[in-house]
């Protein structure tokens, strides 16, 4: 069976969400100040925590994804999809206005508004919602990567890395998030392999991204090589593939994606680091 086409997918989808985050979080339109330091002077995006150097920052973060998916974990139990579509809708709307507004200025928010119509109309296109994630994705990771110092990034990597095995392995809650989500709630990439498909949440890619990007807000901040930032994305896309053939020699498993992306990303950080 051809595998090629299954992982180029899923590392364009990678390299695409990193590829546009960075660029926005490092530059604007023009050259002008990207998505770090509009964060940073906090005028027309204030930081999502008030300390971004404080540890504490990332305990705030990640307590509010294990409520956060609690509380989508009830309302799906009990049929309520439309509340949650809502806070789904205001997501992609949020994320598609930043990474656009990263891209090309002001009038970005209303290309995102018309994108966001346009995918309200046609939500049954799975193509057209893949590629709307794509364009949320960079906005929400670089605004949560942008608004935390290294430290609290790499915490809030770690906790989430290790939170996402136990939700997979042990509570089992993240299996069965997936499988309530699909085909009802637009939150992850389903990628085809053979009878199965590796599946990429929305999760999987923005927290990878928000640490790429609190490496590149270090490195604008006190004006040093931006070459941490580029290895570590690229290591993270390493774990990323192999996650994928780990997966192609194993039968009817489940495994947490973000792991292994982590692990990747943290040894590209230090090579980078090595090369500095």
């Amino acid at each position: 069976m051809d595998y090629a086409k299954p992982l180029f997918t899923a590392v364009a989808i990678y390299l695409l969400v990193q590829g546009i985050g960075l660029w926005i979080s490092w530059t604007g339109p023009g050259g002008e100040e990207g998505i770090v330091k509009m964060v940073e002077d906090g005028e027309v995006l204030p930081p999502v925590v008030e300390e971004p150097e404080d540890p504490i920052s990332s305990l705030q973060i990640f307590l509010y994804v294990i409520i956060m998916t609690g509380v989508i974990l009830i309302l799906l139990k009990y049929k309520f999809d439309i509340i949650i579509k809502i806070f789904v809708l205001l997501a992609l709307l949020g994320g598609l206005s930043i990474t656009f507004w990263g891209l090309i200025g002001r009038f970005g928010f209303f290309v995102a508004l018309l994108l966001f119509l346009f995918a309200i109309w046609k939500r049954e296109n799975i193509l057209l919602m893949n590629m709307i994630l794509i364009f949320t994705i960079p906005g929400i990771g670089s605004w949560l990567g942008s608004s935390l110092g290294f430290i609290p990034s790499l915490l809030l990597l770690i906790g989430l890395a290790i939170y996402d095995i136990i939700a997979v392995f042990g509570t089992k809650h993240m299996v069965k998030l997936a499988e309530e989500a699909k085909g009802r709630i637009p939150m992850m990439f389903a990628i085809p392999i053979g009878d199965r498909y590796l599946g990429l949440g929305t999760g999987d890619l923005a927290i990878p991204l928000a640490f790429s990007v609190s490496i590149l807000r270090e490195s604008i901040l006190k004006d040093t090589s931006i070459l941490p930032a580029i290895t570590a994305s690229l290591g993270g896309c390493i774990g990323l593939i192999a996650l994928f053939f780990y997966v192609l020699n194993k039968k009817e498993v489940t495994l947490p994606a973000l792991p292994p992306i982590a692990l990747g990303l943290i040894l590209g950080f230090g090579i980078g680091m090595i090369f500095l």
